[in-house]
C-alpha cells in the first residue's frame, strides 16, 4: 500500500465551486479529482494513502457511507466540509482566502503524514532546507547556486528532491510549505515573486 499518496477529491455539483477550489488546490501544488456525485468515484478505483474529500455537509450526509466503502483500500479518508458560515478546523468557509484554504488542506496532509510517520522518510536535508528557503524568497536557480556556492545542476537536483519529498510542485506551494514549517517568516516573502 502506498501511504505517501495524497488524493484530494473536490466533491460538488457546482462547477463554480469546483473551478475555484481546483485553482486554489493546484496553486498549492496538490493534484485533485473533481466529482459531481458519488458515481464519479468509479473513475478512480485505486485510491491509496490519504483520500481528502472536500464536500458540503449535505452531500456528506447523503454519500459518506458510499465514499468510505469505496475508498476502503486507502490508509485514511478525511473530510473538509464546505460551507459559507463554517469556522471549525475541518471546515472551509467558501469565503475564505486562497491562503486560508491552502493552509487547511496542508494541515490535513501534514496531520496524516505525521500520524502515519511517512514524514520521517521524507525529512528534508540541511541543504534542501537552504534551497527551499531561497526558492521561497524568490531566488532563481542561478542566484541560489551563487549564494550556496554550488552548481545550477545541483540546485535543480535539490529542487527535484524538494518536490518529491513535499509533494508540492509550484513555487507558491513551496513558499506556503516553508511558512507552515517555519523555515521562513511570512513577512520576508516578496509577493511579486509568487505570480
Amino acid at each position: 500500500m502506498d501511504d505517501t499518496q495524497i488524493n484530494i477529491l473536490i466533491f460538488s455539483p457546482s462547477e463554480t465551486i469546483q473551478r475555484g477550489l481546483s485553482s486554489i488546490i493546484s496553486e498549492a501544488g496538490f493534484e485533485y479529482f473533481l466529482l459531481k456525485n458519488a458515481d464519479d468515484l468509479f473513475d478512480y478505483p485505486h485510491l491509496l494513502g490519504l483520500v481528502l474529500v472536500m464536500i458540503s455537509q449535505e452531500s456528506y450526509s447523503e454519500n459518506a457511507g458510499f465514499i468510505d466503502e469505496f475508498c476502503q483500500q486507502a490508509a485514511e479518508v478525511s473530510y473538509l466540509f464546505l460551507g459559507e458560515s463554517l469556522n471549525m478546523n475541518n471546515q472551509i468557509n467558501l469565503n475564505d482566502s486562497a491562503a486560508v484554504i491552502q493552509h487547511k488542506v496542508q494541515q490535513e496532509v501534514n496531520r496524516y503524514l505525521d500520524k502515519h510517520q511517512v514524514s520521517h522518510s521524507r525529512e528534508l536535508s540541511r541543504r534542501e532546507i537552504e534551497v527551499l528557503k531561497l526558492v521561497a524568497l524568490g531566488n532563481t536557480n542561478k542566484e541560489i547556486a551563487d549564494s550556496l556556492s554550488i552548481s545550477t545542476h545541483t540546485v535543480i537536483s535539490h529542487r527535484k528532491n524538494l518536490t518529491e519529498k513535499t509533494g508540492v510542485k509550484t513555487i507558491s506551494g513551496l513558499t506556503m510549505y516553508a511558512v507552515i514549517k517555519q523555515i521562513i517568516d511570512i513577512k520576508d516573502i516578496n509577493t511579486d515573486n509568487l505570480k
